[in-house]
């Protein structure tokens, strides 16, 4: 595919990992508070969903394995200027994730999260 397929395909992955931020930054916040930790929690999943497909479009096109593909993974293979704004939101999100995982209580909630958690990445 074209170069502003590419662009295209990374803004919008770029755009996705700003959102996962805000939303750990909301969990860390609503950590106390089980009805909007869920409902935050959902929204996570979500997110996540589409940040794979978009993982797997660009791994293809940056000429990483689809099939195994995943952030770090194109983060070694990213052209500029991307090869800067990855690394970057993947340490934002290891600092948050480490946050919520130091708030979150063991139960229902926190399996949830173990299951999604951003670190599995």
């Amino acid at each position: 595919m074209g170069t502003t397929t590419v662009s295209g395909e990374a803004t919008d992955l770029s755009a996705r990992l700003w959102d996962e931020r805000a939303l750990l930054g909301d969990l860390v916040t609503a950590a106390a508070e089980p009805d909007r930790t869920g409902q935050l929690l959902d929204r996570l999943r979500a997110l996540r969903l589409e940040q794979d497909v978009l993982v797997h479009a660009l791994a293809e096109q940056w000429g990483t394995d689809p099939e195994t593909a995943t952030l770090r993974s194109i983060e070694r293979v990213a052209p500029v200027p991307w090869d800067l704004l990855l690394p970057e939101h993947l340490t934002a999100l290891a600092d948050l994730t480490a946050e919520v995982d130091a708030l979150l209580p063991p139960g229902a909630l926190r399996d949830t999260w173990d299951r999604i958690s951003p670190r599995a990445r």
